[in-house]
């Protein structure tokens, strides 16, 4: 059985927090975590942006399952997603905004008191839930098909970690949830040692990370060899999200020479990597080098443009942002749905297969957010709240 759903962790948004112009970066730590109490002014154009992500990767699983699975390979919009595909790669483009996005709003939310306390609470209350509601679908649709995943296997995947138990994601799409729990980690270690708001501190750990991707393929043309892994790549950019935020919003000294570091080695690492992954056929880079290259470019351009310009503000794509983590979770298997009734054929008939794909991701996206994210937000909310209120009776 064939499932593709897709990635990505909607962050919980936080206001912006500024710091004075020409603040230190050894200041920043206590300067974020006051700037955190003050009253948040939430970034409307963020959902919108999570919206286009999202569109952005629903496209590429329908251009992904139309080369595979489309009866007529000579069709029209076979020929649409072959040639989109090559020059483009939508789904590298959603995900690498949405860590981008990441990056500039999740660290920003570990503040208040208990703040590395809070901030797994609210984590947990707004990833797990959800996940584990689309885990139970999969299962479901994998045993309909005489196909049931192993306990165990299960349980790896409600971890958000199963690569660590050796067990392949029940959807492959799936692989950045872990990303964004890496992050989780190592931003709250980070916060822990007063690190976290520190433009300097931030960029070389950034650069170490890229670096830690591609110093054991290099290391492979001398022979010696190391495992290779992309984590640590893929972590690097959304480190590089919460620099052009210190950047562009707080303005802390030290980030922009930072942020500009950070561009250069990431932009060496993948450069330098496509042929061993093409080589090696690894999925990083799936068709080529260029239509991957292309996608990270107009992810980088496209978040800057609204980062700095506040757009776009319109209700409907803030809307589908709002519903982004429920559309990342259910449109693969909306799709497994759709496309059992109706196969796809790679003709002009697929386009209302799409569509009927779509809508129907919609309608489960709603039905989730409105009766699971929103209370598991909320029952987190008020866990926070209550050892909130435990503490201060125990000072008082």
């Amino acid at each position: 059985m064939h499932v593709v759903v897709w990635q990505f962790d909607k962050a919980e948004e936080q206001g912006a927090m500024h710091f004075p112009e020409g603040r230190t970066a050894g200041s920043s730590q206590s300067a974020g975590q006051s700037a955190a109490k003050k009253p948040s002014n939430r970034y409307e154009n963020i959902d919108a942006l999570r919206a286009i992500a999202a569109l952005a990767v629903v496209v590429q699983h329908f251009f992904g399952d139309v080369l595979r699975e489309a009866a007529a390979q000579q069709g029209v919009i076979f020929h649409v997603a072959s040639s989109s595909t090559s020059y483009f790669d939508a789904g590298r483009f959603g995900v690498v905004l949405f860590f981008l996005i990441s990056g500039f709003v999740v660290p920003f939310s570990i503040k208040g008191s208990n703040p590395l306390q809070r901030f797994a609470i609210s984590r947990f209350f707004r990833l797990f839930p959800a996940l584990w509601l689309a885990l139970f679908c999969l299962v479901l649709i994998a045993a309909i098909h005489g196909q049931p995943p192993s306990a165990f296997n299960l349980i790896a995947n409600m971890s958000m970690l199963p690569s660590v138990f050796h067990q392949p994601w029940m959807s492959g799409a799936y692989w950045t949830l872990t990303i964004e729990l890496v992050f989780y980690g190592l931003s709250a270690g980070l916060f822990a040692v007063g690190a976290l708001y520190r433009p300097a501190v931030i960029a070389a750990f950034a650069i170490l990370l890229a670096s830690g991707t591609a110093i054991p393929i290099f290391l492979r043309s001398v022979e010696i060899s190391l495992p290779v892994q992309y984590i640590s790549l893929h972590v690097s950019f959304l480190y590089l999200g919460l620099l052009l935020r210190m950047m562009l919003i707080d303005k802390l000294q030290g980030a922009r020479i930072g942020t500009a570091c950070v561009l250069v080695t990431q932009t060496i690492v993948l450069l330098t990597i496509g042929d061993f992954s093409l080589s090696r056929q690894d999925g990083f880079f799936l068709v080529g080098t260029f239509p991957v290259l292309v996608s990270y470019l107009a992810a980088l351009c496209v978040f800057f443009f609204c980062v700095k310009t506040g757009k776009p503000k319109q209700p409907v794509l803030s809307w589908l942002g709002a519903l982004s983590y429920s559309i990342y979770l259910f449109h693969g298997i909306a799709a497994l749905v759709v496309f059992e009734i109706f196969p796809l054929t790679g003709t002009w008939s697929d386009i209302p297969v799409g569509i009927a794909s779509l809508l129907l991701t919609l309608l489960i996206s709603v039905l989730v957010y409105e009766f699971l994210e929103k209370p598991m937000i909320s029952l987190g909310h008020r866990l926070v709240k209550r050892e909130d209120n435990r503490g201060s009776q125990m000072t008082t």
